[in-house]
C-alpha cells in the first residue's frame, strides 16, 4: 500500500497495481464523483484486483497542508517480505561459507605448489655423479654434495670411477639407461662433440699437476727427466692422459719417459721404495692425502725450472706457486717455492640431467662451495674439451640464483625450459586469434548467404513484409507459377545447405568458446526463413478473403 497527498482536506489510499509501467502510479483527485468513477478509473488499467477495490478516504491533518500535492509518503504498511526470500543472516551465512571454501583452496594450491617446490630443498634432485678414486678431490667432493643433498630430503648418488676419461665415456654410453647424469672432468680431458655432454661450471679452485720423489732428486729441467720411470696412475685417468698428451711434444718426446699405470697409493709406495723415478698425482694443494704422502712417506714436490714454458703452450693450464713450509713449517717442508701446473675441473652433464636437476646441482655447488657462481662462467676450456655451457648455467650464473619458475615449478621447466614460455604464449595468442578471424569470416560469408537468400525469398513475395505476414499471404496466390515454386525449391534448399554449414562451424574445434551463439542466432534466422517458405509452398489457403495481396516492388 503506497499513501500520497493529493489535496486537502482528503488524503487517497490506492492500492500499487502491478499491470502500471514501473514509475507510473494512479492519483485520484478529491472531486472524483462516487465509487463507480474510482472503479472506471482503475478498471481502465485492465487489473481485475484494482477494480475489486475501493479507494479509501481519510481526512488530511492540518500538518498536511503544507505539502506538495504530489510529495509521496512512507508506506503506511510494512511490505511483507517475497515468499522464499533468504533472510540476511542467510546471506551473510552463504558469504563466510564462500570464503571459507576459497580460502581453503587457496591453502590447497599453495600447499601443492610448495611440495613441488626445491626452493627451500632438494626433494626434487634425484640423481647420480661420476667422481672418481675413493678418497680423492673428486669423490670426497661428491660425498660433501650428497650428505648437503639428503639434508634437503634430495638424492645423489656417489660412484667411484678410474677417473676423468671413465667418466666421459660413461656419461656418453650411459645416456640410453640414463644411469648416470652428472661427472666431475679435468679440464684438458678428450670430449668429442658427439658425446653431446655440456658444461654446467667450473670448481672455483683449480687443481696441481704435481710430480713426487724422493728428496734429493736430480730432477731441475725438463731434460733430467730423459729416460724416468713416472706412473701417472690408473689407466683410463685424467692424470694418465694429461701426461701423454703434455709429453708427446716433439722436444720432449726424445726424452724416452716411461709411463706406468698404478692405483694413486700403490704407485706412491713404489715411489718411496725406488722403484719408481717420479709419481704425478692432480689434486687439490691441501688435500689431505697430499699431506699425509708428503709427511709419512717423505716425497718431495719436483718442479722443473723450465715449466713455465711448457704451462703457455697450452691455454688451459696455468702457472701455480706453493709457498715455502706450505706442508710443514719446522723441517720446512717444502724448502723453497715450488712452481706448480694448475687445471681447471669442469662439472658435466649429458642429456639424461633435466633442467630441475641440474639447477639443484648448481645450487648444491653454490653452497658448498662460496666462490662457485664468481668463478664462473669459464672463459674458456681445452680446444680438446668440446663442452658449450648450458643454458640452465648462464641463467643461474647472471642471476646468482634460480629464477622463480626453478625456484617453485621444477615439474613444469622439465617440460618447457623458461626461455620459451614467452614464444609458447605468442604461439597461443596467436593461434587463438588467428581461431577467431576464420571464424568471424566465416561467419561474414554465412550471413552474407542468408541475407542474399533472403533477399530472393521477399522478391518472390513483397520486399516490404516482414516473416510473419509473408506466412499469412494465401500461398495459391504466390506459387501459383511454376517458376516460382521451382525458384523457392531452390532457395529452401539452399538454405538448409546453409543452415547444416552454420551447425558445422558453430561445432567446429575452431570455433572459439562463446562464438557459438552467434551461429545459434545466424541457425534462428535460416530457420524463420525457411519455415515463411515452407508455409507458402506446403500450406493451400483456405482463406478465400484474406486482405493480403501481392503488390510489385514500385507500388
Amino acid at each position: 500500500m503506497v499513501r500520497f497527498d493529493v489535496k486537502p482536506p482528503f488524503r487517497w489510499v490506492l492500492p500499487a497495481s502491478p499491470g502500471l509501467p514501473s514509475g507510473f502510479l494512479l492519483i485520484a483527485s478529491a472531486d472524483s464523483r462516487g465509487d463507480a468513477a474510482r472503479k472506471g478509473l482503475l478498471a481502465g488499467v485492465g487489473q481485475r484486483q484494482c477494480r475489486s477495490q475501493t479507494p479509501q478516504l481519510k481526512p488530511a491533518r492540518s500538518s498536511d497542508t503544507t505539502m506538495s500535492p504530489f510529495k509521496a509518503r512512507p508506506p503506511l504498511i510494512s511490505a511483507t517480505r517475497a515468499a522464499g526470500a533468504p533472510l540476511p543472516g542467510a546471506w551473510r551465512g552463504k558469504g563466510f561459507l564462500r570464503l571459507l571454501l576459497l580460502l581453503v583452496a587457496a591453502a590447497l594450491v599453495a600447499a601443492v605448489a610448495a611440495n613441488f617446490g626445491i626452493a627451500r630443498d632438494y626433494g626434487y634432485l634425484r640423481a647420480s655423479m661420476l667422481t672418481g678414486v675413493a678418497g680423492g678431490h673428486y669423490h670426497t667432493l661428491a660425498t660433501r654434495l650428497a650428505e648437503r643433498a639428503k639434508r634437503g630430503h634430495g638424492s645423489l648418488s656417489v660412484i667411484s670411477t678410474a677417473g676423468s676419461i671413465e667418466n666421459v665415456g660413461r656419461l656418453t654410453s650411459g645416456e640410453s639407461r640414463c644411469g648416470e647424469m652428472f661427472a666431475l672432468i679435468q679440464d684438458g680431458t678428450p670430449v668429442s662433440a658427439g658425446a653431446k655432454l655440456e658444461l654446467l661450471g667450473r670448481l672455483p679452485e683449480p687443481e696441481a699437476l704435481l710430480l713426487l720423489g724422493r728428496p734429493g732428486h736430480a730432477f731441475r729441467t725438463f731434460a733430467d727427466l730423459r729416460g724416468a720411470s713416472i706412473g701417472v696412475g690408473p689407466q683410463g685417468s685424467g692424470t694418465a692422459y694429461i701426461m701423454h698428451q703434455l709429453l708427446q711434444d716433439a722436444d720432449l718426446r726424445q726424452l724416452d719417459v716411461r709411463l706406468s699405470y698404478h692405483e694413486l697409493r700403490e704407485q706412491i709406495r713404489l715411489v718411496a721404495q725406488g722403484k719408481l723415478d717420479l709419481a704425478a698425482v692432480v689434486m687439490q694443494e691441501d688435500a689431505e692425502f697430499l699431506h699425509n704422502v708428503i709427511r709419512q712417506d717423505g716425497l718431495d714436490i719436483v718442479s722443473p725450472a723450465d715449466l713455465e714454458g711448457l704451462v703457455a703452450r697450452y691455454p688451459w693450464l696455468s702457472l701455480g706457486r706453493i709457498p715455502a713450509g706450505r706442508y710443514d713449517l719446522v723441517r720446512p717442508i717444502p724448502a723453497a717455492d715450488k712452481q706448480v701446473a694448475r687445471l681447471n675441473t669442469l662439472v658435466v652433464a649429458n642429456r639424461c640431467a633435466r633442467r630441475a636437476d641440474r639447477i639443484a646441482l648448481l645450487m648444491l655447488l653454490g653452497a658448498e662451495l662460496p666462490g662457485f657462481v664468481r668463478a664462473n662462467p669459464p672463459a674458456s676450456t681445452s680446444s680438446a674439451t668440446v663442452v658449450p655451457l648450458t643454458r640452465e648455467s648462464q641463467q643461474f650464473f647472471n642471476s646468482g640464483e634460480p629464477n622463480i619458475a626453478d625456484r617453485y615449478f621444477p615439474w613444469l621447466v622439465n617440460l618447457l625450459s623458461p626461455a620459451y614460455w614467452v614464444y609458447l604464449v605468442m604461439a597461443v595468442t596467436i593461434l587463438f586469434n588467428a581461431m577467431t578471424l576464420f571464424s568471424r569470416f566465416c561467419l561474414w560469408r554465412i550471413d552474407a548467404a542468408r541475407e542474399k537468400l533472403e533477399t530472393a525469398l521477399k522478391e518472390l513475395v513483397n520486399p516490404r513484409l516482414t516473416h510473419a505476414q509473408m506466412r499469412a499471404v494465401p500461398a495459391d496466390r504466390v506459387m501459383a507459377a511454376p517458376e516460382q515454386r521451382k525458384a523457392a525449391q531452390s532457395i529452401l534448399e539452399r538454405l538448409v545447405e546453409l543452415r547444416a554449414r552454420c551447425q558445422r562451424q558453430a561445432s567446429s574445434i575452431v570455433t572459439p568458446l562463446g562464438d557459438e551463439m552467434y551461429y545459434r542466432y545466424q541457425q534462428f534466422l535460416i530457420d524463420e526463413a525457411t519455415t515463411t517458405l515452407a508455409a507458402l509452398l506446403e500450406t493451400p489457403s483456405n482463406d478465400k478473403g484474406a486482405g493480403w495481396r501481392v503488390v510489385s516492388p514500385s507500388e
